[in-house]
């Protein structure tokens, strides 16, 4: 009790030194673990709560706990506590759900609640990736446009759709959304999505074993084949035969084909001239970044449900300043909601600068469960329904891992959250996967490469620290 007293008292000096909206959006809830002369430990909603405090306010909550309590720790840690992340995350999805539909406007279209459910295929659509959910604007028209028309008409309009953009513009976004819209509208329609990492893994492992009718099978039997990532086909000369006869397969059955890419068909490097002239003999839709119109847009769908916390002077600079992706746009705002949402405090032009400088200095992919799943699967060659299951053998049980070492590593999900998405396994079993893998790591120069490998794609080669 005089340990929680004390921190009170801590938290009214540190209210009176840092002012008063910087200590109600950050250190107002925050909880003591621990208060020794060696260790101060302070439980936070987060990670990123946990690491701004610590960069910005380490030293100022030292200071306070020196006058109040009369030594300095030696030392400040911050860890999530449970129930500030528990309520931290209803704050998030409460966000999520309320966000508004602004699609462009068909005769046909129906207004939905939620999207229907996806039967689990291969690789797990990520649940927020329906075309009812693209901020249209003149960056991505055209994408979206033709996204809709095949999910509306596939195999008679735009066949193949090839789309591209840098990272972060919605790619996968509207290939998942595809998939997504074509089992609400065609629901007796078999839809393969896959990563291009996969089709290349699967084609060669079928290679080896001389029997590619099972892979064939697989990828020219479907009714509508999207595969993200094309540019992963690069210098793979016999993958790159194999999907061209699978294209020529499919098209002239009257069978959809997506593709998405990170440039335009001629631009890719390492490609035959016979498969990329038949990229371009559908559509061709490129993604850019979003322009002001269509960020504020986006802003304001993301700040839906906590409106009333963003000044309109704040929601504007937020659009004029935030020139980038998509997705840097959607991390930014959300980082900013949550603590917003969950103290219901105001944010203010000032705060927004500070937050938007720090960000801009530390801006990386937001990572997703769905993001990790999906990759790790198309790496090592599994199925979603093999991961999420109770099988142990050895590249089964490896995926699982991995999947929950960079989920510990590069998310703010609790163990019980990460072990609830990957087949409703314990916190101790997700604890030991990522004790296992950096284990593994440290004895095998291969998997750690794997490793770096993995996390290169999910949050980009800057945020990477090199392996030892």
């Amino acid at each position: 009790m005089l340990v929680k007293e004390n921190w009170g008292r801590v938290l009214g000096d540190l209210q009176q030194r840092v002012g008063d909206e910087a200590f109600n959006l950050w250190l107002r809830h925050t909880l003591v673990v621990k208060l020794e002369p060696e260790l101060l430990e302070v439980g936070v909603a987060n990670m990123m709560a946990g690491e701004w405090l610590d960069a910005k306010f380490s030293g100022e909550i030292l200071s306070s706990v020196e006058r109040i309590v009369g030594f300095r720790p030696r030392k400040v840690r911050f860890s999530v506590n449970g129930h500030l992340f528990r309520e931290l995350r209803r704050q998030e999805a409460q966000a999520r759900g309320t966000a508004p539909v602004i699609p462009v406007v068909k005769e046909d279209a129906k207004p939905r609640v939620a999207p229907a459910p996806v039967p689990r295929q291969i690789f797990n659509l990520n649940e927020r990736y329906t075309l009812d959910r693209v901020i249209v604007g003149p960056n991505n028209q055209l994408a979206f446009n033709c996204a809709f028309e095949v999910a509306r008409r596939p195999g008679e309009a735009f066949n193949p759709l090839f789309i591209y953009g840098r990272s972060g513009t919605g790619k996968s976004h509207l290939l998942q959304g595809i998939a997504r819209e074509l089992h609400e509208r065609h629901a007796r329609l078999n839809v393969l999505y896959v990563p291009a990492e996969y089709f290349v893994n699967q084609f060669t492992g079928q290679l080896r074993s001389k029997n590619l009718e099972p892979f064939r099978r697989k990828f020219r039997s479907p009714d509508v084949l999207i595969i993200d990532d094309i540019q992963f086909f690069s210098n793979k000369d016999a993958t790159q035969e194999e999907l061209l006869h699978t294209l020529d397969s499919l098209v002239q059955n009257g069978r959809q084909v997506v593709f998405a890419a990170d440039c335009a068909p001629r631009a890719l490097d390492g490609f035959m001239e016979q498969l990329t002239t038949r990229f371009t003999q559908g559509m061709v839709a490129e993604l850019e970044q979003p322009g002001y119109t269509t960020r504020l847009a986006l802003i304001k769908s993301k700040l839906e449900g906590h409106r009333q916390l963003f000044p309109d002077e704040v929601v504007n600079f937020l659009a004029q300043k935030l020139e980038c992706n998509v997705r840097e746009i959607e991390g930014y705002v959300t980082r900013l909601v949550a603590p917003a949402g969950l103290y219901g405090q105001r944010v203010t032009l000032q705060f927004a600068q500070q937050a938007l400088q720090d960000f801009l200095q530390n801006r990386s992919r937001m990572v997703e469960l769905t993001d990790i799943e999906n990759l790790v699967i198309a790496h090592f060659g599994v199925t979603s329904a093999a991961l999420h299951s109770r099988l142990r053998k050895r590249p089964v049980a490896l995926a699982r891992q991995v999947c929950m070492h960079l989920a510990r590593t590069l998310t703010s999900y609790s163990l019980k959250e990460i072990g609830r998405f990957f087949g409703n396994k314990n916190h101790t079993t997700v604890v030991f996967a990522h004790q296992a893998v950096a284990a593994k790591v440290a004895k095998s120069k291969n998997l750690a490469a794997e490793i770096e490998h993995l996390k290169r794609q999910l949050i980009g080669p800057q945020a990477v620290k090199p392996l030892a």
